[in-house]
């Protein structure tokens, strides 16, 4: 049998299904219903990455939430750059799998939906701090540009920001089978608890969708990992000495 893998598209692929059937369903409440979800799901991980910051004994600032990162695309798919690091961190995303993915099949009206308040929550989960989004590609716009609100990395903490990158490198990251079950449990919580049996329909009908695109055993594979209790920081062997 093939070992089935999922990555970051698959996961921009099954969060533009269950957007567009709950809110081709339910209209402006299914809107609703998806941003809490797309919320949530941020806010969840946001706090594993502080779990995971304060298990190292670190503090939650801006330093840390970018060395602490769950994810990481393959390489090619992102092209995300940073112009500055003080006062404020200033981040720009020229490519991504996310718009690629959705773009190519004329879904970014619902993409935009996870992009308008992903990163926001992550942020705020993380440790309250404000990301602001400028400009967003799914809207139209060239790239898409944040700022974290008053948080920056001073000049003089560079070098050791590069070491800490360095020594924690991938320890952080979840294979993306965690990912994409984590989105479906996080939307699929935020749809059915708002639409009931009505809900529970619309995803199944997101889940049709998923395996027709990447077939049953990708299917399978995200029903898998959704009663994960993503709240928890996952095994984490930390930093070492």
């Amino acid at each position: 049998m093939d070992v089935v893998l999922s990555s970051a598209s698959h996961h921009a692929m099954l969060f533009a299904y269950l957007a567009k059937q709950t809110i081709d369903a339910f209209g402006e409440a299914g809107k609703a219903a998806v941003t809490a979800g797309v919320r949530h799901y941020g806010e969840q991980r946001g706090r594993r990455m502080a779990l995971r910051t304060q298990a190292d004994g670190n503090p939650l600032d801006v330093e840390n939430y970018l060395v602490y990162g769950e994810w990481e695309a393959f390489p090619g798919q992102m092209d995300l750059r940073f112009p500055q690091y003080a006062p404020e961190v200033h981040m720009e995303n020229h490519c991504c799998p996310w718009y690629t993915e959705w773009s190519k099949r004329g879904l970014l009206e619902y993409g935009s939906y996870y992009c308008k308040d992903v990163d926001a929550a992550l942020a705020r989960g993380y440790n309250g701090m404000e990301l602001k989004l400028l400009a967003n590609r799914t809207l139209g716009d060239e790239f898409c540009d944040f700022i974290f609100d008053g948080c920056g990395v001073p000049v003089e903490r560079m070098e050791a920001f590069a070491e800490k990158r360095n020594k924690i490198g991938g320890k952080a990251k979840m294979p993306w089978e965690y990912h994409v079950g984590h989105l479906y449990s996080a939307m699929r919580q935020a749809i059915v608890s708002t639409f009931g049996k009505d809900g529970e329909n619309a995803v199944a009908l997101a889940m049709e969708d998923y395996k027709k695109e990447y077939g049953k055993a990708a299917h399978d594979l995200v029903l898998e990992y959704a009663d994960i209790d993503y709240d928890a920081m996952p095994a984490y062997e930390g930093i070492g000495d």
